[in-house]
C-alpha cells in the first residue's frame, strides 16, 4: 500500500503489530510517514528509517504537532 496521508490505517497498523497499536497511534504514525514517506510503499520503507518513523509518531501522538522533529 502506497503511503499517502489518506491511506487505510490497516497496513500502518499490520507493520506496527496490530495487537498492540491504537488508533491513534496508527494516525499519528500515518502523518509521519505521509510527511516523510509519501508514496513508498509502507512494506519497503527501511526499517531503520521505520524505527525513525516510530520516533516521530510518539512525539506527534503526545504533542498532536505534525511538525515535530
Amino acid at each position: 500500500m502506497k503511503i499517502s496521508a489518506d491511506m487505510p490505517l490497516k497496513p500502518i497498523m499490520d507493520r506496527m503489530g496490530a495487537q498492540g497499536t491504537s488508533l491513534a497511534e496508527a494516525e499519528a504514525m500515518r502523518a509521519v510517514l505521509a510527511r516523510d514517506h509519501a508514496g513508498k510503499d509502507v512494506t519497503a520503507v527501511p526499517e531503520d528509517q521505520w524505527l525513525a518513523a516510530l520516533g516521530q509518531m510518539e512525539l506527534v501522538k503526545d504533542t498532536g504537532n505534525e511538525g515535530m522533529r
